[in-house]
């Protein structure tokens, strides 16, 4: 072989080698570091919102339940999906919000992930909004922080993401999540060999987004009994209910989100690893009853599912 060949080889190896290095070395992420990242989000979302003027506050609302990276992966789709919102207004290109593999126990390093996804979109639309102020990138490191905590920061990002874009979620966006969640109904029947044959529930009339809020309880409330028969854990989520205001598609959506999280570990109890939730699609023109509707349908096909085993699928 010809020295040059070989030196270009060796070039490759040890590139490919120094890519991969880091992986495979690399510390797992703990929840301090997703805080810290998060906590890095937060200001670049302030450094946005001052700059296009807006200067509301928000502040951490209390969840009192405990959440997991998986729910905070959820509260980071979110995000993402208002960041399309944004895209939008200012005359971007909709870009395609990634699905995960479902996983029965979700480490640290999936909310991480999808915490640095958001801030290289956030850097992306600083460049296109011509942003060039920066936020400092030394930031106290955390400590003691959970996957709540997490969770808590990251749904003060995703309302700051509400007053940048001038408005809640509408119920073309809640309708995103309903089928999102309908989809993954749909594959646990199927790989459980369930011949289910409802049909919609009927539309209601003057139906507000807290009709279509109270259906995702009834969803929760379905996988949370099937969760029980294999003794899996399940959260607070009548924690996620708002007591102090009027329940908007914006509350639908996220609720919609807790959901997906728990159909999740069904679908990787069941061995459903490859079936990835689609992605949001984008509807328009959508009444609360609309979703209310799916999000019933989903309630009926769950209640075919009388328990859960590996041996069953």
């Amino acid at each position: 072989m010809k020295p040059l060949m070989i030196t270009m080889i060796k070039f490759i190896f040890l590139s490919w080698f120094a890519l991969i290095t880091p992986l495979i070395f690399a510390a797992e992420p703990t929840p301090d570091d997703v805080y810290t990242k998060a906590y890095q989000i937060c200001m670049e979302i302030e450094l946005i919102k001052n700059h296009l003027g807006f200067h509301q506050a928000t502040e951490e609302i209390p969840t009192p339940t405990q959440l997991t990276p998986g729910h905070s992966w959820q509260k980071g789709y979110e995000i993402l999906y208002k960041i399309n919102v944004l895209r939008i207004r200012y005359g971007l290109p909709y870009i395609s919000t990634p699905s995960r593999e479902p996983q029965l126990t979700v480490a640290p390093m999936i909310a991480f992930e999808q915490t640095s996804r958001i801030m290289s979109e956030l850097q992306l639309l600083k460049y296109y909004l011509n942003i060039t102020e920066t936020v400092t990138q030394d930031v106290t490191k955390f400590s003691g922080k959970k996957p709540t905590d997490v969770y808590k920061l990251l749904n003060k990002i995703s309302y700051d993401l509400d007053i940048i874009n001038g408005k809640t979620l509408m119920p073309a966006d809640a309708l995103t999540q309903a089928v999102r969640v309908f989809e993954d109904v749909s594959a646990i029947l199927d790989i459980l060999k369930i011949q289910e044959d409802s049909i919609p529930p009927p539309k209601g009339t003057n139906v507000q987004p807290g009709g279509a809020f109270d259906n995702v309880l009834r969803v929760l409330e379905e996988i949370s009994r099937i969760k029980k028969t294999v003794n899996m854990g399940m959260i607070d989520f009548y924690a996620f209910t708002p007591t102090d205001r009027a329940i908007t598609p914006s509350d639908v959506f996220s609720l919609a989100g807790i959901a997906l999280a728990e159909l999740q570990q069904i679908k990787a109890y069941l061995g459903l690893t490859r079936v990835l939730t689609p992605m949001a699609e984008r509807y328009e023109n959508i009444r609360p009853a609309e979703v209310q509707q799916l999000f019933g349908w989903s309630v009926r096909k769950l209640k075919s599912v009388q328990r859960i085993s590996p041996n069953d699928s």
